[in-house]
């Protein structure tokens, strides 16, 4: 069977927080997430702990799943959540 590719799309709403990726685009997740970690770097930002490079309320998500593939990647946050 095969995987499709993780894309995001960023919702128009929050392009201003996110300098140099278009809104309402279908993008690799992965390039978007590298993109951020860039920007984030040379700005000398950082990330709140727990935070998601790539806030769901901020990008729409498609492909990519599979149940196997949820298990494995999933974040140690959720899991400690999780376990709770």
């Amino acid at each position: 069977m095969e995987q499709s590719l993780r894309e995001a799309r960023l919702k128009g709403q929050y392009t201003t927080l996110y300098p140099g990726i278009k809104a309402n685009v279908w993008l690799p997740a992965r390039e978007v997430a590298e993109h951020i970690i860039a920007v984030v770097r040379h700005q000398g930002a950082n990330r709140g702990a727990g935070g998601r490079m790539l806030a769901e309320e901020h990008f729409e998500f498609r492909g990519g799943e599979s149940p196997d593939r949820q298990s494995r990647d999933e974040r140690r946050e959720d899991r400690e959540r999780a376990a709770s």
